[in-house]
């Protein structure tokens, strides 16, 4: 059986303000391209279907649709709700979808919903647990220690599953999941102070594959067998310079005596979006010349899918997302798996792509961010990176007596003290003209009449 994991679609999302619906779209389309491609039977969506826990309606006319057109692709969609959801609107009409082969589980009451479907080789058995705080679990284990530890209610709710070890089984979690006291690899805007919401990974010892959501990064935790898909697209800048993908798992045979985890098989397959997310550094001359040279031509989509920092003048960049040793595996994407993508999009125009964009100008530019929109419309930020220069410079010394110099020289010392550079010819013709202008109006009244002030 070929099962196709995401999650965290976060349908309905903003960035920056900007809608990403029309990125959505594209790239559900490019999912449901792959399931066909690589004649997948089943669709896991492992929590955060939306952004929100009273989503647009916009947002769920783009997910109906997605639902809509993987029932008439031959596929079994089996989902959970996220921290992201609300599990009653997820739940909504779960018996009509059950019907067309859709499992949205219930509210939470005790008892994890189980879908069984077959293959050739048997049974497996897809377990459908939603995102759970302790507060959710407490009260249908009065015997058990749960306080606030999330390992223990997850433990609880879990242990009272009735797992068949002879049999394949896949469980479906959105959970922050540690392993040996490490946790996963996180976008800077994922990470929260604390710990307390981490859920060990020994929990989930009794699943051959655990379909795991919450962290938008794609890595393994503890073993290959436990695995965030990621999400499907890059929802912040601190995800520049991850490769997105899906993972396509492939349950073999379980023979008597084999280990858990040991009948699966696993493949990512990544993604290409509509707009890339980047991060651009260069001064706005380097930045608006990178532009003009992208407007209006065509890049390999898949070269640049995994994002990079850029240097203004490249538009190249590391392609792969490595994710940290230990709990992370290196998620590589691998070049035969690009042909999943390449109905879809083999080539794109990076001049369209979301961007930061970093000035390293020495001065704030004029009009900037209008200069840069010209040729990036979809720039989303810009900033500049004068505060390192500032900090690590050493400090100029001034040698000269400050009585005996006139107001243009100590502003020039200023200046160069804060800067570390002198003023050039042009710079220091300026701060001529304007500190003469400010003296002549200071020697003068308020009528304009000369007074001697000084």
């Amino acid at each position: 059986m070929k099962v196709l994991h995401v999650s965290d679609l976060h349908i309905g999302k903003r960035v920056n303000g900007m809608s990403m619906l029309d990125d959505q779209r594209y790239i559900l389309r490019q999912i449901l391209d792959i399931a066909e491609k690589h004649q997948v039977s089943v669709l896991l969506i492992a929590g955060d279907v939306y952004d929100k826990a009273s989503p647009s309606a916009e947002a769920v006319t783009v997910f109906d649709a997605f639902l809509t057109d993987a029932v008439a692709a031959g596929l079994r969609v089996l989902a959970i709700p996220g921290n992201h959801d609300s599990a009653e609107r997820i739940a909504y009409a779960q018996g009509l979808l059950e019907k067309q082969g859709v499992c949205l589980p219930p509210v939470y009451a005790g008892e994890v919903e189980r879908v069984e479907l077959e293959d050739e080789h048997g049974p497996v058995e897809f377990w459908l647990l939603p995102f759970l705080k302790p507060g959710d679990v407490r009260r249908f284990f009065p015997d058990e220690e749960i306080g606030d530890d999330y390992s223990a209610a997850l433990r609880a709710v879990l242990g009272a599953c009735a797992i068949d070890q002879g049999k394949r089984n896949v469980v479906l979690s959105h959970q922050l999941v540690t392993a040996y006291g490490t946790a996963p690899d996180r976008a800077d805007d994922e990470i929260k102070l604390g710990g307390m919401d981490n859920v060990d990974v020994s929990v989930y010892d009794a699943f051959d594959y655990v379909a795991l959501g919450h962290v938008h990064r794609p890595q393994r935790v503890g073993r290959d067998t436990v695995r965030y898909s990621g999400s499907p697209l890059k929802y912040s800048f601190s995800e520049a310079r991850y490769g997105k993908s899906v993972a396509l798992i492939e349950l073999g045979e379980k023979k008597p005596g084999d280990h858990v985890g040991e009948c699966v098989s696993f493949e990512l397959i990544p993604l290409v979006p509509l707009h890339d997310v980047r991060e651009v550094r260069g001064t706005l001359a380097d930045v608006l010349a990178m532009g003009a040279a992208a407007s209006g031509s065509l890049v390999d989509a898949g070269a640049l899918a995994g994002g990079a920092d850029g240097e203004a003048g490249a538009l190249g960049g590391e392609g792969e997302g490595t994710a940290a040793d230990g709990v992370c595996d290196k998620v590589a994407l691998g070049n035969g798996s690009r042909d999943g993508a390449a109905s879809v999009a083999a080539v794109r125009d990076a001049s369209q792509d979301y961007l930061h964009i970093t000035l390293s100008d020495e001065h704030p530019q004029l009009d900037a961010m209008a200069k840069v929109h010209e040729v990036f419309p979809n720039a989303m930020m810009l900033d500049y990176d004068n505060v390192t220069v500032l900090i690590d410079r050493p400090q100029t010394q001034l040698t000269a007596d400050p009585d005996s110099m006139d107001t243009l020289d100590l502003f020039s010392a200023f200046y160069e003290s804060q800067v570390g550079n002198p003023l050039d010819d042009e710079q220091r013709d300026f701060a001529r003209k304007l500190i003469a202008k400010v003296e002549d109006s200071a020697a003068k009244g308020p009528d304009g009449q000369e007074e001697g002030a000084q």
